[in-house]
């Protein structure tokens, strides 16, 4: 079973690298290019009198860049009076922020919590709406820990499929389905790991009632992707993804 398994009283770092180019419409304007590095600590607790796993989830830290021909913006929440306050806004919002996710003793996602602060800003009232929308990005984050993995236990040369829906922020719900194949297994920083790798197709849910998206999912989207997952510490200990 590759599945994540999270041990109490300790604390894992992921660091998440992201590229993305885009362009808005017309020959004049250039393409833009955007690079941020994101660091999260991920520290477990038991919640007695359960056996469950209390995974405390907080964004500790930022930084990145974004460029247009020979425009350059820097952000680091390290150094927020050397940064570009603008892209601070876009990229360094979350940082110091946190949530909870609830796992059982077989590490089954069972429930999210303690996530009001996701929604809060200094002089802001947390509606229910934004808790609602603050409830998806939570999801979302969730799922990106689990993405690509296979829901049963399988063996090597195993292929498997995933079929879901999925809320991503400003482009709505989005339906995912996804192959994913047990390559092999590979030695990597001295221990075996599990090769996974992946490919899926992305659109977005046509529904009467909803509402315009800042960004809309083209017909024929795809993405793909390689995990290498720790068997001796049962966690992914590197993924690489595109689309």
């Amino acid at each position: 079973m590759l599945r994540i398994h999270w041990e109490s009283a300790k604390t894992y770092t992921l660091e998440t690298q992201t590229e993305t180019t885009f362009q808005k419409p017309g020959a004049e304007n250039p393409p833009q290019k955007m690079d941020v590095i994101q660091t999260t600590t991920l520290g477990v607790r038991t919640d007695p009198p359960s056996s469950n796993h209390l995974v405390q989830v907080t964004f500790t830290g930022v930084r990145g860049e974004i460029s247009s021909g020979k425009d350059v913006m820097h952000y680091d929440s390290t150094k927020p009076d050397e940064s570009n306050p603008k892209l601070g806004q876009a990229i360094g919002r979350a940082v110091g922020k946190s949530f909870v996710l609830v796992y059982d003793e077989q590490d089954r996602f069972r429930d999210s919590r303690d996530f009001s602060s996701m929604a809060s800003a200094p002089g802001s009232v947390i509606g229910l709406s934004a808790l609602a929308d603050t409830r998806d990005v939570v999801n979302l984050f969730r799922k990106s820990l689990e993405i690509g993995l296979p829901p049963l236990a399988v063996s090597v040369g195993d292929t498997w499929t995933a079929d879901e829906t999925m809320n991503f922020p400003q482009a709505g719900d989005t339906h995912v389905a996804m192959n994913g194949k047990f390559e092999g297994i590979e030695d990597r920083e001295g221990r075996k790991h599990a090769k996974i790798s992946f490919e899926g197709k992305l659109s977005s849910v046509v529904k009467k009632d909803k509402p315009v998206a800042n960004i809309e999912i083209a017909e024929g989207s795809t993405m793909s992707g390689v995990i290498f997952f720790d068997l001796e510490r049962r966690v992914t200990s590197y993924s690489s993804y595109a689309n």
